[in-house]
C-alpha cells in the first residue's frame, strides 16, 4: 500500500485490529492480536483500551479475551440493511424522481440520525448538497420522522430519552410532547412533513419503507422548494406519490400490512 499524506497511522492500525475478528476468530487475547498486526505490546494494548473506550471492542474480565463490542454490530446491521434496501429501491426512487419531478431520497436510521444512502437527482434544492452517508438530525426531517413514527413504542421511547432537540431553523420541533403529536399524525396519515424545520426555504415528505417483518427497514422522501411548490400541494400531489412509492418498496421486501408488528 502506498503512503500518502492523507493516512492516519493510527486509525488504520485500530481498523487492522479490528479486521482481524471474524466468525472463526470471534474473541483473540492481546498476544494474539499483537502477533497478528506486528505491533509491540504497548502500542497494541493502547489501542485495544481506545477500542473498548469507544464501544467497539469489549474485554471479558475473566478471560482477558477480546471481541467485538455493540457499536461494530450496529455498523454491520446498517451497512447490510442499507445494501439490501438500496438495492430493491433503486428502480422505483427513480420512477418517483421522475413521476415527480424532484430529487428523491432513499434513507436508513441510526440512532437519532438520518442516514442517506441514496438519491436520485432531479434538481439540486437550494443549494443543499447531500450525498450517500450525508446526516442529518431525524427530529427536523421528514424521513426520521416517518421512521421514528413506526417503531415499536418501547424502541421510540428508549430513542427519545435523552434527546437533545436542538433547532435548525425557527421552524424545528424542540420538545419531545411535540415530537409525539407530530408523530401521532405521522402514523395516522401514513406519510410525514417537514416545513421548513431542517432548512429555511425547504419542504419535504416522507413516508416509511416496512419489512416483511412489519418493522421499520427505512423511508424515502421528495424535497421541494417552499417559493415552488406550497404546502397544500406538498400535501395533496406530492405525498400521496410518495406514500405509494414506499408501499411498492415495502411490498418488494416481502411486507404484508397485516403482518405488521406495529398493529
Amino acid at each position: 500500500m502506498t503512503e500518502t499524506s492523507y493516512t492516519i497511522e493510527s486509525l488504520q492500525r485500530g481498523l487492522r485490529v479490528l479486521a482481524l475478528f471474524s466468525r472463526a476468530t470471534p474473541a483473540l487475547s492481546l498476544s494474539q492480536i499483537k502477533d497478528a498486526v506486528g505491533l509491540n505490546k504497548s502500542t497494541v494494548y493502547r489501542i485495544l483500551y481506545t477500542l473498548e473506550e469507544a464501544g467497539y471492542l469489549e474485554r471479558d474480565p475473566e478471560t482477558r479475551l477480546y471481541r467485538p463490542g455493540l457499536k461494530v454490530l450496529q455498523l454491520g446491521f446498517t451497512a447490510i440493511s442499507s445494501l439490501e434496501i438500496r438495492q430493491v429501491a433503486r428502480p422505483f426512487l427513480r420512477q418517483l424522481a421522475e413521476e415527480v419531478g424532484r430529487t428523491a431520497s432513499l434513507s436508513v436510521l441510526d440512532g437519532m440520525e438520518v442516514v442517506y444512502v441514496d438519491r436520485v437527482r432531479y434538481h439540486e434544492v437550494i443549494g443543499v448538497m447531500l450525498g450517500t452517508g450525508s446526516r442529518i438530525p431525524a427530529h427536523c426531517a421528514s424521513l426520521g420522522k416517518a421512521m421514528l413514527a413506526f417503531l415499536p413504542p418501547e424502541e421510540l421511547r428508549q430513542r427519545l430519552d435523552g434527546v437533545d432537540f436542538a433547532p435548525c431553523t425557527d421552524n424545528t420541533i424542540t420538545n419531545r410532547a411535540d415530537l409525539e403529536a407530530d408523530l401521532a399524525e405521522v402514523r395516522r396519515h401514513g406519510f410525514s412533513i417537514n416545513d421548513e424545520e431542517w432548512v429555511l426555504g425547504l419542504r419535504s415528505t416522507a413516508a416509511p419503507i416496512m419489512d416483511e417483518n412489519g418493522a421499520v427497514a427505512g423511508a424515502i422522501n421528495v424535497s421541494v422548494p417552499t417559493a415552488e411548490v406550497s404546502y397544500e400541494e406538498l400535501i395533496s400531489r406530492f405525498s400521496p406519490a410518495v406514500r405509494a412509492t414506499a408501499a411498492q418498496i415495502s411490498a418488494k421486501l416481502g411486507y404484508e400490512p397485516e403482518n405488521s408488528l406495529n398493529e
